[in-house]
């Protein structure tokens, strides 16, 4: 099968899980406009998916800058479904279920990491490190998509793509299903060191985070992907995204924005969504 067919059908493959996610998250919105009278959170998600579907419909086309525009659209959309998770988690109404959580740290660790950790190892230069680390996902997220479609190497690109919408689709559910608010929004930020890194992100974290999707980290759940992908199809840049992976995980307990279980749940879900990737690209070819 030529190149270009497999593409496509990896481009269609990611906006059609995406699709469905959106079509099944429409149900919560309503329900939530319906007991709020808020209705611009439903108004942004049916916006979202009527550029999705029409991203998928669109596959016929032959324009080169259609099929750049269609396989980017999933990476696009992915802060919105984010942000717009507060709405869903509301409007599925399940109880926030950080107790249950706190409870497998207590068995887990001997003390709260998100608590204890920075004070063990309180140094300006660890925390600034960490945070950078922390603050840098984004970079992990769309640096290689972006050198992938500076090179030509579109195959990659949309095999990498589908690797992480699945991953978020895996971890946005769950957080609809089985909410945790985490320690931040329980008990507010560790007493990591102040520093000019760590201010921004906590500046991001208060203007753009979520409560309820703390559990498992999809921070670091896609940055496992990421890196993961990019060790396949960019080694050397693979192999620098290893580092910072994991001052990731370590960042987002130092800092006191994650529970360590929801590091290590992000690992696993990260590994797990990666593997399903390759099954289906081994059915799919």
């Amino acid at each position: 099968m030529p190149d270009r067919d497999v593409s496509d059908r990896y481009t269609a493959l990611s906006l059609g899980v995406l699709s469905v996610y959106l079509v099944v998250m429409v149900v919560p919105l309503v329900g939530l406009a319906a007991r709020t009278a808020t209705w611009a959170p439903l108004a942004m998600h049916t916006a979202m998916l009527s550029a999705v579907v029409c991203a998928l419909v669109c596959g016929t086309f032959p324009s080169r800058i259609v099929r750049t525009v269609r396989d980017w659209t999933p990476l696009a959309v992915g802060p919105f479904l984010y942000i717009e998770l507060r709405w869903i988690i509301e409007g599925v109404g399940r109880p926030h279920l950080d107790a249950l959580v706190r409870g497998w740290e207590a068995s887990a660790f001997a003390s709260d990491p998100s608590r204890t950790l920075a004070a063990q190892l309180h140094s300006s230069a660890l925390s600034e490190v960490l945070h950078l680390c922390y603050l840098a996902y984004y970079a992990l997220i769309y640096a290689p998509p972006a050198l992938l479609t500076l090179t030509g190497s579109r195959n990659a690109f949309v095999r990498s793509t589908f690797a992480l919408v699945v991953v978020y689709c895996l971890c946005f559910a769950t957080y609809a299903l089985l909410p945790v608010d985490g320690p931040r929004f329980l008990l507010g930020p560790s007493d990591a060191p102040d520093g000019p890194v760590r201010s921004i992100v906590i500046a991001l974290l208060e203007s753009g985070s979520s409560r309820g999707t703390a559990f498992p980290s999809s921070h670091v759940a896609a940055s496992v992907v990421a890196t993961m992908s990019a060790l396949r199809f960019q080694r050397a840049l693979g192999i620098v995204m290893v580092f910072v992976t994991i001052g990731l995980g370590f960042g987002a307990v130092y800092g006191g924005y994650h529970y360590a279980v929801d590091v290590v749940a992000g690992l696993f879900v990260g590994i797990a969504a990666t593997g399903v990737a390759r099954v289906v690209e081994r059915r799919l070819l």
